[in-house]
């Protein structure tokens, strides 16, 4: 092999690399991209589900006390009707 063929083939060789190495840190690149937007996404839905869970606890309350509400005048109805 002539010193030139070996000059070409190792300058073949370099540019393949760094091709290769710019596109695996465009891949890491755009990953971590797409992990930081999933990741925001997480806590946008967790933040949503403990306002769901509060909401409903809320509503669960509400719930007791109207039925304890109704129980309490339908007892008085009750005692009413007997007398």
């Amino acid at each position: 092999m002539t010193e030139s063929k070996m000059r070409r083939l190792v300058s073949a060789g370099t540019v393949m690399a760094e091709i290769l190495f710019v596109v695996l840190i465009a891949f890491l690149v755009y990953q971590l991209v797409v992990m930081g937007a999933k990741k925001s996404k997480i806590e946008k839905l967790q933040t949503e589900i403990t306002e769901l869970q509060e909401e409903k606890k809320n509503l669960e309350n509400e719930i007791d006390l109207w039925q304890q509400e109704w129980k309490i005048e339908e007892r008085a109805r009750q005692i009413k009707n007997s007398n």
